[in-house]
Order: C-alpha cells, then structure tokens, then sequence
C-alpha cells in the first residue's frame, strides 16, 4: 500500500471521531428527567447542538429528537462522500445506500400496513415518517435521485412501486419478490434486500489493495456474523421456526461463521445447548455469550468493543471509513434506547444495560 495514501481520509475520520460523545456526556445524559432536558444538554455540550439550534428545546419530542440525531449521521456521510473521489466516493455511495434500502423499505411497510391490516391506526404518524424520511433522501441524492420520490409517497398497486424504485440498487430484487400483490413476501424481499446491500459492500471492497480489502471484509463480515447468530437464535427458540424457514433469512457467509458451524446451531434443542456451540465459536473465544441476556445484547457490546479498539489502533488505511460509521451508529442506538428509557421512566440500571459508553 502506497505510504500515505489515505492519509486525508484517515485524519478526517479522526476528526469526526473526536466529537462523539465521551463518557462524561453519557454519565450527564442519564441524569436527565425528560426529553427536552437531553435535547438541551445535546444542544449545549455536544456535535448534536448544529442541528438542534433552530428547535424549541422546551417542548421537542422524541421523534424529532431522533430525527435530528440522525441527521447528523447523514451530515456526516455526506462530508465523507464530499471529501473523496473515484473507488472511496463509490464505496461511501454503496455505504449511503443502506438509506435508500430503509426509505423503500418505510414506504413498504406503511403501504402493506394499510392494506394487510386494514388498520387506520396505521396511517397516524404516516406523514411525519415519510416526509422527514423523505428529507435524508434528498440529502443523499442532492441533484441525481435513483428513485422516484414524488411517486413512492402515492404508490397504488406493486407495478407503480416498481416503477418507482427501478433505478436504485435494489429493483432487480423488487423484481424477484414482488408479483402482482405488493403485499405478498415480507420477509423474503426484507432478508433478501439486505442481502444485496451486504454483497455491494463486498463487490465495493473487491477494487481496493488486498490488505485494505480484507480489513474492510472483516469490519462487514462480523457484523453479518453477528445478525445471523442472532436471527438464528430468535427464530429457533422466540418462533419456534423450522430449519427450512430459517436459513432464508441469513446473511450470506463470508468469514468466521461456516456453514458447518450453521448446522451444528440449527441442531442445538435448546438455549443452553445453543450457548455451548456459541462458546466454541472465534465470538466465544473472544467475549463469553454468558455474560449477556440475549443475542442482541452480546452483538452491539461485541461490535462496540471491536470497532472502538481497531479505531484507537494506529489506522492509515480506508477501511478507518467503515469502522468509524460503524461507530457513529453505535452512538445513535445508545441515544435512542436512553431517550426511550428516559421517556418511559425506565429504571437507570435497565438503561445502562443497554447503553455502550
């Protein structure tokens, strides 16, 4: 690898690295009692205060909260994609397409809300969801949107869907799933989206230097491990699911987790039997399943720990990109589940739980 290379990118992701939240700031948060409080204290001592400065504090509520936290994660996306050129710019844009993938997702899941149910329940915050959605659109896209936004919001039947979405990334796969009734293969066409997403993240990688290119494969392949483990965990002993309606829904392998090792877990009768597997696998021997109440507990400790120590580490490669977004995300969880945890009177014990400092 070229010295210095990604010696630009590599500062600049330290810089933005510096302005998460310290624990200090999570000590600081807890001690909130409401929503606004957490609101103003972002505002005051945090990279959050940009984005909140033209809100009424006093009375913002979570949704809007969530919205403009989130929206510092798209400002800093964009400033990545902005500040590269060539292979970086087009790996940030595969990056940023997780985006597109949720928008289409926020618009399917209102339009077979509306027409499974038949729920008018359903349609309450539909406005508010799509509109400020439709906003991190436009932030991705700015002049050159792959999909027809205006026509999504008014979507009737799967043809118009289709129509709407068919220069994004994802069509072809829209394609597969969806027949004439655009309510048929939920959780198919979900699975199978993600999919897609996660092999243009590799297809992405394939065109960098094979040091950096394994490092990157790394930083996605874990967190795909980790999904699956918990897919399979959740299936086999929350819904009582057969292999067969299991093993549709994983992410495609591509590391530590083998086939083999799949086997043997859809093989374990129970949780304790399924822990034991898990303890012999590299996760096991790297963080014990044991010490957390369920999967998804144990995967975003394991991703914290594990991007936060590679980030500390010496870094003057691009894959820095990919652990400092993973990073960023991390960040963003733990603020809505204390915002949640704040707004519900959840016990400070309980929100610590499930809050990574």
């Amino acid at each position: 690898m070229p010295l210095f290379k990604y010696e630009a990118v590599v500062a600049k992701c330290r810089s933005l690295y510096g302005k998460l939240l310290k624990p200090a700031d999570y000590e600081n948060l807890l001690k909130c009692a409401e929503v606004s409080e957490i609101a103003a204290y972002l505002h005051d001592n945090t990279a959050y205060g940009e984005f909140l400065k033209d809100s009424n504090l006093s009375s913002i509520n979570r949704n809007k909260l969530e919205y403009y936290i989130k929206k510092s994660l798209l400002r800093d996306y964009m400033k990545m994609y902005k500040f590269t050129s060539g292979d970086q710019r087009h790996f940030i844009s595969l990056l940023m397409t997780r985006f597109e993938l949720e928008y289409i997702l926020k618009v399917w899941r209102e339009y077979v809300s509306r027409n499974i149910a038949n729920n008018p329940a359903a349609e309450e915050n539909d406005d508010y969801l799509i509109n400020e959605s439709l906003l991190d659109i436009w932030t991705i896209y700015q002049n050159n949107p792959r999909i027809n936004l205006a026509a999504l919001k008014n979507i009737k039947d799967a043809e118009q869907f289709k129509e709407a979405v068919k220069n994004s990334y994802y069509s072809h796969v829209f394609e597969k799933y969806i027949g004439d009734n655009i309510t048929q293969n939920y959780t198919e066409l979900e699975t199978a989206l993600y999919d897609e997403y996660y092999e243009n993240l590799y297809r992405g990688a394939a065109v960098f230097e094979t040091e950096i290119r394994k490092k990157i494969e790394d930083s996605i392949s874990i967190q795909a491990d980790l999904i699956n483990l918990c897919r399979i965990s959740r299936m086999m002993f929350n819904f009582r699911a057969p292999t067969n309606e299991i093993l549709p829904l994983l992410i495609p392998l591509r590391k530590k987790l083998k086939e083999e090792n799949i086997k043997e877990l859809l093989k374990c009768p129970d949780r304790e039997s399924f822990f034991l597997y898990c303890q012999s696998l590299y996760y096991g021997a790297k963080q014990s399943f044991y010490e957390y109440q369920s999967m998804t507990d144990y995967m975003n400790d394991f991703l914290d720990k594990y991007y936060k120590t590679i980030m500390n580490l010496t870094s003057m490669g691009f894959d820095i990109v990919v652990r400092y977004f993973r990073i960023k995300e991390i960040e963003i969880r733990n603020l809505f589940y204390l915002i949640e945890g704040i707004r519900y009177r959840m016990s400070l014990e309980e929100i610590k739980k499930h809050v990574r400092t």
